[in-house]
């Protein structure tokens, strides 16, 4: 590891260990998610990775920033478009491995080989006329060009080189490695040739967050291939977040200071952009992997605890409107849908490295409320933010029609779920960890999981064989009742209805006008035209939460609330009310109840409400821009 006291970077392997995960889960092939979720899921997929439309309009689109090299067309910076096929890619291919559909196995090779034809003979593959135009040189030309600092060049080639990664582990062909390995080559050729280290690049305020964030596919790179520079370039990253200087953001030495880590540089709503920042968390995990410096592994469990203490959102994710700005004491809720998706991430592979359940209670809280809410159930879309009230908010992105960041990503999630469904330890115990319905083989045994949790409180685990077993019981359940049937188990949830107050006071980024950036970033996206009704849904008030189980509900017109109760901002928060949720047939939402809110000596306040994903994600519908989760 390196010494912050003498400064030295040990020859690779010398202190090179690797580290086997206190958990391992199936094969995708081996996994088919069923139930409500995926449903919507297996939309998204026909949609976005099966059809036509999607191998010739959605991934052409993606390839054409390769092909016009125009993200940087304007000078002095440039867009992110690149990045859509890298996430595109990296979702189909995990996706081709779980469906084993040979016509989709053979789209993902293909694919990747008409990308490779736009590589150049040294290596480089990319979306920027100016391959070197990594950084920003003038920042006040840069600003007055685009408004701001970007320069996505390197984020875009690591996406492009993650991808094809992928694809590669999907297909096996080995010319996709090739290309993977001289694209990578390149990069790291040029930028020492050039004296730059990845901490000093990309867009500007960002502190090499996006840069850095290649640390998880180099070193993925290096444990397929076996080449020590890769390993070598990944330690020489390190260095740059241990520093005497404290440059932003500093990992190593302000993770355990016990300061929110928005509190850690002066302007968070600048910096502090939370799915770069937790992507290279992911990559400090997989360098962890590799080499078993066990300081990567502290540093990103300390920094992941802090997030939940201090960011954790009334959505089930972490941060406000992409950043980390204190999402825990924001009135409002706004969350970009990556941040859920790569939250979700980061805590699967802290659960698989350690076996702590804790993870998975974060990840199950995650998944079945801003991210599924994220997504149209038509599975042609998705959207950028998710609001806890209103509408949310969908968006194009750099011009193009059919791709986006958060939409690109949704696959990821929904194959992180399937690997951690069922696990096995190193004892040879296996772990139901996720109760959605789903059928998983692990080491020649199936699991057969039924019940439509969580909306229903009872599940039903088939084994093909007696097989030693536990069961998580969630953080949020007092108890579960495990009954052995035949062949198989019986579990009962009290899914603990409950209103979840909140300690929360407004503060100045909660303030409705121009000068709040909170404000800006919640109203200003909007369609042209549409903002206004968003604008006057910001709310001055705390509100209390309403939970089953994992799942947040809302009073929505989807679930047969008029629009008068959903925008009522009058609240039971802090108030001493108790809640009765009472299970009503469903037909427009996954689930529905009449809601009780009742204290002693007041008269009770009954409204139906719905699970939190169902009551936006179908813009197209009456009733999908009238919801609430505020109570």
């Amino acid at each position: 590891m390196f010494c912050a006291v003498c400064g030295v970077i040990p020859a690779v392997g010398s202190v090179n260990t690797r580290t086997t995960d206190a958990m391992r889960g199936p094969e995708l092939r081996d996994v088919r998610l069923g139930g409500r979720p995926a449903e919507k899921m297996n939309a998204f997929f026909g949609a976005r990775m099966l059809s036509k439309h999607a191998q010739r309009d959605v991934f052409g689109e993606a390839r054409r920033a390769f092909e016009r090299r125009d993200d940087d067309a304007k000078g002095h910076g440039g867009l992110w478009r690149g990045e859509f096929w890298g996430k595109l890619m990296l979702g189909t291919a995990r996706v081709a491995d779980y469906l084993q559909a040979p016509s989709l196995l053979s789209f993902v090779r293909e694919e990747c080989h008409r990308l490779m034809e736009l590589q150049d003979d040294d290596g480089y593959l990319g979306s920027y006329a100016d391959r070197e135009l990594v950084s920003i040189t003038d920042p006040a030309k840069t600003k007055s060009i685009y408004g701001w600092l970007p320069v996505w060049n390197l984020w875009n080639r690591k996406y492009a080189i993650w991808g094809m990664l992928a694809a590669y582990k999907a297909t096996g062909d080995r010319e996709i490695l090739a290309s993977v390995e001289r694209q990578m080559d390149q990069w790291i050729d040029m930028l020492e040739r050039r004296g730059l280290a990845l901490h000093d690049t990309g867009a500007g305020e960002m502190n090499g967050l996006p840069s850095m964030s290649v640390l998880k596919p180099l070193v993925l790179l290096y444990e397929e291939t076996g080449r020590d520079r890769y390993l070598e370039y990944a330690r020489k990253m390190l260095p740059d977040w241990d520093r005497d200087d404290n440059a932003c953001p500093n990992f190593f030495r302000n993770a355990k200071r016990g300061v929110p880590l928005s509190e850690w540089y002066p302007r968070p709503e600048k910096w502090a952009k939370s799915y770069e920042l937790m992507s290279c968390l992911d990559g400090l995990l997989e360098y962890y992997r590799a080499t078993g410096d066990a300081r990567c592994l502290d540093t990103v469990s300390a920094i992941r605890d802090n997030l939940e203490r201090t960011e954790s959102n009334p959505l089930g994710s972490v941060g406000f409107g992409d950043k980390f700005i204190g999402g825990a004491k924001r009135v409002n809720a706004l969350n970009e849908v990556c941040d859920a998706i790569h939250w979700i991430r980061l805590n699967l592979d802290l659960f698989l490295i350690t076996g702590e359940d804790r993870y998975l209670d974060s990840m199950e809280l995650a998944y079945f409320n801003c991210f599924l809410a994220g997504i149209h159930r038509s599975g042609e879309w998705g959207a950028f933010f998710v609001r806890g009230h209103g509408r949310h908010q969908d968006q194009r992105q750099c011009g193009y029609s059919y791709n986006h960041c958060c939409v690109n990503n949704v696959p990821r999630t929904f194959m992180d779920m399937a690997s951690a469904a069922v696990t096995v330890d190193a004892k040879g115990v296996y772990h139901v960890n996720l109760y959605q319905d789903a059928d998983v083989m692990l080491d020649g045994v199936k699991f057969g999981i039924s019940g439509d949790y969580p909306v229903g409180s009872e599940v039903t685990v088939r084994t093909s064989r007696p097989v030693d077993v536990k069961f998580r019981r969630p953080a949020w359940c007092a108890k579960m009742d495990v009954a052995r049937i035949d062949g198989g188990y019986s579990i009962s949830f009290d899914m603990n209805p409950r209103i979840v107050n909140r300690a929360v006071e407004p503060g100045p980024m909660d303030a409705p006008d121009d000068t709040s950036w909170a404000f800006k970033r919640y109203s200003d996206n909007a369609p042209k035209g549409m903002n206004e009704d968003v604008k006057a849904s910001w709310r001055r008030k705390t509100g209390a939460l309403v939970m089953w189980g994992p799942l947040i509900l809302a009073k929505a017109q989807r679930a047969g609330a008029t629009r008068a109760e959903v925008s009522d901002q009058s609240t039971v928060n802090g108030l001493g009310y108790g809640v009765k949720l009472v299970p009503l047939p469903a037909s427009a939402t996954w689930g529905l109840w009449e809601a009780v809110l009742s204290k002693p000596g007041e008269k009770p306040v009954r409204i139906r409400v719905c699970d939190f994903q169902s009551a936006g994600d179908d813009p197209s519908a009456a009733g999908s821009d009238s919801f609430s989760i505020w109570f």
